[in-house]
């Protein structure tokens, strides 16, 4: 596999890893804390999260590929594995911040 196939590869894993992450923490979250029950049922909801997922596109690719090239040493299954943890940190952190703009 060349380098450039891996870094495309890392990068969908981290964005595959993003989108997950997203939409898990924004069908999560209403039932963690019960006060934003009324946000998400509101005619915008799936507005704002589909705005927030082409948001957080780039940090998902970025955490990605960041992600893919820490561990050289360990092989292809651990870089694979950094790259879905990086591209999920970058979306939590972004991604949160998305939300709150949003009025999630």
């Amino acid at each position: 596999m060349t380098k450039a196939s891996g870094t495309i590869l890392s990068a969908l894993v981290g964005w595959i890893a993003a989108v997950v992450t997203l939409l898990g923490w924004s069908f999560l979250w209403p039932q963690i804390v019960p006060l934003t029950e009324r946000a998400s049922a509101l005619p915008g909801h799936w507005k704002i999260l589909l705005v927030v997922l082409v948001f957080i596109t780039p940090f998902g690719l970025t955490g990605g590929i960041i992600g893919g090239r820490l561990p050289y040493e360990g092989g292809r299954r651990e870089q694979l594995l950094y790259a879905a943890l990086g591209g999920a940190a970058a979306t939590l952190v972004f991604g949160s911040c998305a939300f709150w703009y949003g009025g999630w």
